[in-house]
């Protein structure tokens, strides 16, 4: 008998048929599976299905400031149920469409990208998943009795503040396992230096929002603890929730719209991206920028001293220097390479231009001497609707790029290819509406219009009216590129034609796996020696005699 440092390995004995359980199937399979591909495809149709809704609440409040005499009479206190729908479009946009989504996204991608066999503590993640599900079915619940942010059902505001509260501590925890795959589950040669920019941007959106939710749940348990105990039922409450999804909080919600871009500009110019590393330091310089800007706002006005004001001065102007330095190395990666025109490399255009257009409308707002048009205590821009321009057109770059991002991940989240002119339609009409939907709400806000609950306006009347009637007309294209993107997915999964495993020759490890991938993910990996493997491993092959 050999003496060996190993132990001996056990024998192996094949299960007897009969005693190995069958793999679920059907919907069970779906409620017990801790499968991320699985996960991730429930907080996207789910964000999908909210996305109707919140499309309507929109589309409702543009209609309505078609006529700002009426609107005054509907903003009034005996009329909040205009005040409900304008919230939910706001809420409901940021907590239970575009970050589900963004999640969603990255719950597939993200241990694909990897070289992951699964998302890190997947009990938790499929816990994150269903705590959302039942959260944003519940917000939804308490609306229709009357219970959000400006209700008259106590009972109805209890329930909506708890709700709330339910799917950001559902969102903490998807966040965190996301992070946690990103940190430990790389696959054997895959340092951090070597993370493709996606899930890079990911893991620091992740870090930015694991310092902002938490915050707004804290907040959300002391409204309700207030609510329950001491009465309070009035539209405080929205008061307390706007400041995360407000400028220059909002800005958070761009950094996965910088990883999609650094992702798809090197696929379609066949080049490695230009300077890689810098394009990472730039990502996570915008990441700490909006840290260091939250709660700002909240000491904004035309009495504060300027003092005071200087932080988020700072941060409105700074946080462009990064992204610039961003467009600069996706410029010289362009131009380096050969272009491809591919649907995704559009959408990836389009949300860099809205992304652009909302940080330099950030800027201005922060200059002290630009005022509206009218005087009184409403006469600086921020407050006006020209801060909803802004937020409208940060998180509208963040829907294209997730649109985008679902159009170039099609083949592993449902193993179809979307119809490559068809989407390259939707992104031209998303880019058309969100510049209808926002642009006239920058103008309106230097003529003085109010912002999430505007008030009545005395001067300019006719001139705003004919602005939100353009507005209007945006919000419908905005609705028929939602609808048409949404009708491309369903037609894709009913059909029957296979995209092949990589159709997009892409650069990252979720293309070298089926599609879609399997249980397990991958079946072997190719040697890891910078960010982008399987451009590596062609070119090998290429230069190969």
């Amino acid at each position: 008998m050999t003496v060996t440092e190993d132990a001996p390995a056990p024998e192996l004995v094949a299960p007897e048929p009969s005693t190995v359980a069958p793999a679920p199937a059907g919907l069970v399979a779906v409620l017990a599976s801790g499968d991320h591909k699985v996960l991730g495809r429930l907080w996207i149709v789910a964000a999908l299905a909210q996305l109707l809704l919140v499309l309507g609440a929109s589309l409702y409040v543009a209609a309505m400031r078609l006529d700002l005499a009426g609107l005054a009479n509907l903003t009034d206190s005996s009329s909040d149920w205009f005040s409900q729908i304008v919230t939910y479009r706001a809420i409901g946009g940021t907590f239970l469409v575009l970050l589900p989504l963004t999640i969603g996204l990255a719950t597939v991608v993200v241990p694909l990208q990897v070289g992951a066999s699964t998302i890190a503590f997947p009990r938790a993640a499929a816990a994150a998943v269903w705590g959302y599900l039942v959260g944003s079915g519940l917000v939804i619940g308490a609306y229709s009795i009357d219970g959000g942010p400006f209700g008259s059902s106590r009972d109805g505001i209890r329930l909506f503040v708890a709700a709330l509260a339910l799917v950001v501590v559902s969102e903490v925890l998807a966040w965190i396992c996301i992070m946690t795959t990103v940190i430990t589950l790389r696959a054997p040669g895959m340092t951090l230096a070597r993370t493709p920019l996606f899930s890079w941007s990911l893991l620091i959106a992740g870090a930015v929002w694991l310092l902002t939710l938490p915050v707004l749940a804290a907040m959300l348990v002391i409204t309700y603890v207030f609510v329950r105990y001491l009465g309070d039922d009035s539209g405080g409450i929205y008061a307390r929730i706007s400041w995360a999804f407000g400028p220059p909080a909002v800005y958070a919600f761009a950094i996965p719209v910088l990883g999609f871009i650094a992702t798809v500009v090197p696929v379609f110019s066949a080049t490695r991206h230009h300077l890689n590393r810098y394009a990472r330091i730039a990502i996570s310089a915008v990441g700490a920028l909006v840290v260091g800007g939250w709660a700002i706002p909240s000491f904004v006005g035309e009495s504060t001293p300027w003092l005071y004001k200087l932080p988020w001065v700072a941060v409105s102007f700074l946080i462009l220097i990064p992204v610039l330095a961003l467009v600069g190395l996706w410029a010289a990666t362009l131009r380096k390479g050969r272009v491809t025109l591919a649907s995704p490399l559009l959408f990836a255009v389009a949300s860099l231009v809205m992304l652009l257009v909302g940080l330099l409308a950030g800027a201005v707002q922060a200059i002290k001497p630009i005022k509206t048009l009218v005087d009184g205590p409403g006469s600086s821009l921020y407050g006006t609707s020209w801060t909803i321009a802004v937020a409208s057109y940060v998180l509208l770059s963040l829907a294209i790029a997730l649109l985008g991002g679902i159009t170039f991940w099609a083949p592993k989240l449902i193993g179809r290819s979307l119809r490559e002119g068809a989407a390259r339609g939707v992104a031209a009409l998303l880019l058309v509406g969100t510049v209808l939907w926002s642009f006239p709400d920058l103008v309106s806000g230097v003529l003085g219009q109010g912002g999430d609950i505007p008030g009545p306006v005395e001067e300019n009347v006719s001139t705003i009216e004919a602005l939100n009637a353009a507005s209007l007309v945006g919000g419908v294209f905005l609705a028929l590129a939602f609808l048409g993107f949404l009708s491309l997915v369903v037609r894709a999964i009913g059909g029957r034609e296979q995209p092949g495993d990589d159709p997009w020759h892409g650069h990252t490890l979720e293309w070298a796996t089926s599609s879609p991938p399997p249980p397990g993910n991958f079946a072997s990996l190719p040697e890891i020696t910078s960010e982008a493997p399987l451009y590596d491993a062609r070119h090998r092959e290429a230069s190969t005699p």
